[in-house]
């Protein structure tokens, strides 16, 4: 697991892209952090969800994932990811990745939805 928390974050698990959707659609999220691969509701069905429900469309996601292809990637884009990074990854290349949106996004920095593979996981700011 993660260990955002240590990082400054506060995190909420969800089981998976279902339950994801639940919680976005409770609170407000600053940023969206998925796997592709996770049960009943992968990774492109969530970033799909995202993009077309008014209340999340403009939530800026990254794609933590095992598909490193090419072509996986360009489909993240293409659905509406802002950034993808290849499983295994460094805690570097994820803090990264999470400077790069917030700055690229100028939103406020509140809360995070972090999907792991098979769990997604809901984060916050302190």
């Amino acid at each position: 697991m993660l260990q955002l928390s240590k990082w400054g974050y506060k995190v909420t698990e969800a089981e998976d892209g279902v339950q994801a959707i639940l919680k976005l659609g409770k609170d407000n999220f600053d940023l969206i952090i998925s796997d592709i691969m996770m049960p009943d509701k992968d990774g492109w069905e969530l970033i799909k969800e995202v993009r077309l429900t008014p209340k999340t469309k403009n939530t800026p996601i990254i794609v933590l994932t095992t598909n490193d292809k090419d072509s996986d990637m360009f489909k993240g884009y293409e659905l509406g990811a802002n950034y993808y990074i290849p499983k295994p990854f460094t805690k570097a290349q994820l803090l990264h990745g999470i400077k790069l949106v917030f700055e690229e996004n100028s939103n406020s920095i509140g809360q995070i939805d972090l999907s792991q593979r098979f769990a997604p996981i809901l984060l916050s700011l302190f």
